[in-house]
C-alpha cells in the first residue's frame, strides 16, 4: 500500500474541502460574469455586428475585450441514426471513448 487508511481518510477529506471551495469560486465567477453580461446588454454602444453579420455585444477595455454572442452546436440523435443505419454501417461512424474516472461519494 502506498498510503495508510488514515492518510486516505485525510486525503478524501481534503478533496471534499477543495471541491467545496471550487464550487464556491465557480459560483462567485458566475455572479461576476452575469454583471459583465448585464453591462454589455444594457449599454447601447456595446451592440455591434460581427464579421459574419450577426448581432453581438462587445466592449474593449484598457487591457481586455469582453464579447457576448450566441453560438450554435449541432448534435445528432443517436437513436434515430441507429434506425437509419444497419449495425455494420453504424459501427463505421460510431466512436467510443474509454477513460478512467475516480468517484468519491
Amino acid at each position: 500500500m502506498c498510503i495508510t487508511v488514515k492518510e486516505l481518510n485525510e486525503t478524501v477529506s481534503e478533496i471534499r474541502s477543495l471541491k467545496a471551495l471550487k464550487q464556491e469560486t465557480e459560483d462567485a465567477i458566475k455572479t461576476l460574469e452575469n454583471k459583465v453580461i448585464d453591462f454589455l446588454m444594457e449599454t447601447k454602444e456595446c451592440a455591434v455586428t460581427n464579421k459574419d453579420g450577426k448581432d453581438m455585444f462587445r466592449y474593449i477595455g484598457a487591457d481586455y475585450k469582453a464579447t457576448y454572442s450566441s453560438q450554435s452546436r449541432e448534435t445528432v440523435n443517436k437513436t434515430e441514426v441507429r434506425k437509419l443505419l444497419n449495425d455494420e454501417d453504424y459501427q463505421k461512424v460510431s466512436k467510443v471513448s474509454i477513460y478512467s474516472v475516480l468517484r468519491i461519494s
